[in-house]
């Protein structure tokens, strides 16, 4: 599921400055990501409730999570991205800053 080679004139579709897109898609991967450490967190910790038995109970034992059947954080964010459906606005500060 390696990423593949993306054309500069397809993210300059979507904005005139590559920078732009470059921080959009990967402030949107970072959501991704944030999304998917919550979820987990989640499930652990629901696990753990469900296995509760006492405070010095067995710890539960993780199984090593396999990385290479999801999909990457960043293949997903750049896919939305060129698909508009990732929205954004510039903010004055972002303006400013470019000054």
């Amino acid at each position: 599921m390696a990423i593949g080679p993306i054309s500069f004139e397809k993210l300059l579709k979507k904005t005139d400055d590559i920078y732009e897109s470059v921080v959009v898609s990967s402030r949107r991967a970072k959501q991704i990501l944030q999304e998917r450490v919550l979820k987990q967190i989640i499930e652990e910790n629901t696990e753990f409730r469900e296995e509760e038995e006492g405070i010095l109970s067995e710890p539960i034992v993780r199984e090593n999570i396999d990385f290479d059947k999801e999909e990457k954080v960043t293949t997903i964010a750049l896919d939305e991205y060129l698909e508009g459906k990732v929205s954004w606005k510039k903010t004055e500060e972002s303006i400013d800053q470019k000054s």
